[in-house]
């Protein structure tokens, strides 16, 4: 190859891989979450469902006030969060570790419920420095069934046609009860369809056991009532949830649905507070 030819292939490739390496960036690059954070003392992350925002951990993070500093998190899509484009539990991880990485890893516990516990899981499967322990509620890490691509490309089909009742149908019974369940879906009914579908489809292709086996440090599971039957036992709830592991400890959160940090926040503080107090405790 001749000088010029060479110097002409050059200067052709520059601006093509400047351009992959831009959109690469761009595409790893996390949006900034909202945060409020709140008190004095060891630091407990507040990471909420799909649906709700940092203001509905509220109840249960005051109750921590005197002991704890806490700092409420609103998932991306969610509050005054961005959704990014395009969204993945691993982008939304690392959005979340921004916020983990200015805390002090040595007494740090981050407690997430449903969705908010998956990004909770991409987070700390990345990054095992920034915390001590996950506090996890009712966090769900792929279907209790296999389901093949054809069948998870024909949910999303007619989700996109029917997007009111296929979300009626999987978010509009999630109450202590009917009265709880309609306000519960009102309020889950202000949150965009795009942030839902983004959430939703990540779910489906993504393998939340992954990040499970790949957390070392320990995580204290806990299911509420709606979820952990009367009569049935945690491995069930395990199970109903797309975990492989149904025979970790778990604890069951009597009198409680979606709205746990709501529903009870005296018995849920003080199960965080436990938990802080004997991984905070811990050497390693």
């Amino acid at each position: 190859m001749s000088p010029g030819i060479r110097r002409l292939s050059l200067a052709l490739m520059i601006p093509v891989v400047a351009g992959t390496l831009a959109a690469a960036l761009a595409l790893a690059a996390p949006v900034a979450l909202k945060t409020t954070e709140l008190g004095h003392g060891p630091t407990i992350v507040f990471v909420p469902g799909l649906g709700t925002t940092r203001n509905d951990c509220l109840p249960t993070a005051r109750k921590l006030l005197g002991r704890y500093r806490v700092v409420l998190v609103d998932l991306p899509g969610h509050g005054e969060s961005p959704l990014p484009d395009p969204f993945t539990f691993v982008v939304a991880g690392e959005a979340l570790d921004a916020v983990l990485a200015k805390q002090n890893p040595d007494s740090t516990i981050v407690v997430g419920q449903q969705m908010g516990g998956r990004v909770v899981m991409a987070a700390l499967a990345a990054h095992p420095g920034h915390a001590k322990g996950a506090f996890l509620i009712d966090v769900p890490v792929g279907p209790p069934v296999p389901i093949d691509d054809q069948q998870k490309k024909a949910f999303f089909d007619f989700m996109e046609q029917n997007y009111e009742a296929v979300a009626g149908r999987l978010f509009g019974n999630l109450g202590r009860d009917t009265t709880q369940s309609k306000t519960i879906w009102t309020a889950f009914s202000q949150t965009s369809p795009a942030t839902v579908k983004a959430y939703i489809r990540e779910a489906f292709y993504s393998d939340g056991n992954k990040d499970a086996k790949a957390i070392k440090m320990p995580m204290q599971m806990v299911f509420t009532s709606r979820v952990w039957k009367a009569g049935s036992t945690s491995g069930a709830a395990f199970k109903q949830f797309g975990w492989d592991d149904t025979t970790a400890s778990a604890i069951r959160l009597n009198d409680a649905a979606y709205w746990a940090m709501k529903d009870q926040p005296d018995t849920l503080a003080a199960l965080i507070s436990a938990f802080a107090t004997a991984r905070l405790a811990a050497k390693k």
